[in-house]
């Protein structure tokens, strides 16, 4: 690398700092009596890129412990010398992770602090909603936490990480591993609509509804548009909506389980997404002009033990399954139980296809082939639920919406049929 193409670098590091504090200082400012807002956190942010930059060109770490001491009691000073009457120790504590992030960036991995910065910041902005939720949760819920935290942290390490039974396709620490990652993900999503008390608009309701279940947003959507008529508009929109989230989740899966996938993936993907989003979209401002009440979305806690236990044996029957019939049919039998496992569950069929890439059992076309198939087979179930469970006048916007996903979907194929 170039002396020019050096400074380049730590340029955007010390640039990115500055982005860091100023997206945390720029929430604190909404606050009146706050001890710090966006220039104070722009600079705590600057300096502790700067303490970073100074402990790797020196190779010692004292320096950059004296500037993050200065930094810390400078806070607390200011929070002392505070005429407000309620202690500001959420911004103290802000501070002095935002000097840390700065710091971290000079660490190998910039893109983690940043991410780092987007969650910081979303805590702090959320805090009205983060002190209700004891409140909107229930104690089986807070049991389902418990339950929860025991799988990722405790019996996850001790899985056996080997692999067993015919054709050695199960390893109990993998299979325990996507438990956590699938249950984390919908989690997200549970514990976002139960702070929200289904009292968000259509957009957050849709979106959310999709992290956790479906299934779930369709068949409650549809029978709502069955007892009231003059919702179907909005609950379509709301059951594309979360589905929308289906091709960034097979994303996020992708990405984390095989990331070598994403790649022949990614095509159809963006295809389905941005084309369906873009029918979504349009439909979305008109449904908002009339938006009525809506529902609450009850659904199961997705870390409850039940839950988890259930998709880690689905996941293993699948993986199983999509062995054999790809050693006694061939490609054929993959796209079967693709199929008909996507009818219900895409997400365990989808962590499967790419298992069995990793262990070259499949190829990677074959795997992206069986995928589509399932995503295809959960969109025809999720239409038969709008049929027999909806109301007439939910089909429509619903068959043309999965109809955009699906135009999206070959649009996508054919250009990296061509590319």
């Amino acid at each position: 690398m170039s002396e020019y193409q050096t400074q380049l670098a730590h340029l955007m590091l010390f640039a990115q700092s500055i982005g860091i504090g100023f997206l945390i200082g720029l929430e604190r400012e909404r606050h009146h009596n706050t001890i710090a807002g966006v220039r104070t956190f722009t600079l705590i942010a600057l300096a502790g890129a700067l303490a970073g930059y100074i402990g790797v060109l020196n190779q010692d770490a004292g320096l950059a412990i004296a500037i993050g001491v200065v930094v810390g009691v400078g806070l607390i000073v200011a929070q002392f010398r505070s005429r407000s009457e309620e202690p500001d120790t959420t911004t103290v504590m802000a501070g002095v992770i935002a000097f840390g992030l700065g710091y971290a960036l000079w660490l190998g991995h910039p893109q983690l602090p940043a991410a780092l910065a987007i969650a910081i910041t979303a805590i702090l902005y959320f805090r009205d909603q983060l002190r209700q939720m004891p409140a909107q949760l229930t104690d089986k819920d807070i049991r389902s936490f418990f339950q929860f935290a025991a799988a990722a942290f405790i019996l996850l390490p001790v899985l056996p990480d080997t692999f067993y039974g015919p054709y050695e396709v199960i390893n109990p620490y993998q299979v325990g591993w996507l438990v956590v990652l699938i249950s984390g993900l919908s989690l997200a999503g549970y514990v976002a609509l139960r702070c929200l008390d289904g009292k968000a608009g259509l957009l957050v309701i849709g979106l959310f509804g999709g992290l956790v279940s479906t299934t779930a947003t369709t068949l409650v959507y549809a029978r709502h548009s069955k007892t009231n008529p003059g919702f179907s508009s909005a609950a379509g929109i709301i059951i594309l909506l979360s589905h929308i989230v289906l091709f960034i989740r097979i994303g996020i899966l992708v990405t984390v389980v095989e990331v070598s996938m994403l790649q022949p993936m990614l095509l159809w993907l963006l295809g389905g997404g941005l084309v369906g989003a873009a029918y979504v979209t349009w439909a979305y401002r008109r449904a908002t002009r009339k938006q009525n009440t809506l529902p609450e979305l009850d659904v199961r806690n997705p870390a409850e033990l039940k839950t988890a236990l259930g998709f880690a044996i689905a996941f293993a029957l699948i993986l199983l399954l999509a062995t054999w019939m790809n050693d006694q049919f061939s490609d054929a039998g993959v796209y079967l139980v693709a199929f008909i496992s996507g009818l219900t569950d895409l997400d365990a069929i989808t962590i499967s296809n790419l298992k069995l890439v990793s262990t070259q059992t499949l190829i990677p076309p074959v795997a992206v082939n069986a995928v589509i198939i399932a995503f295809v087979a959960n969109l025809i179930f999720k239409f038969a639920i709008v049929l027999t469970a909806g109301a007439q006048a939910l089909r429509r916007p619903v068959a043309v919406g999965f109809a955009t996903f699906l135009l999206g979907i070959a649009l996508g194929i054919s250009a990296d049929i061509f590319l």
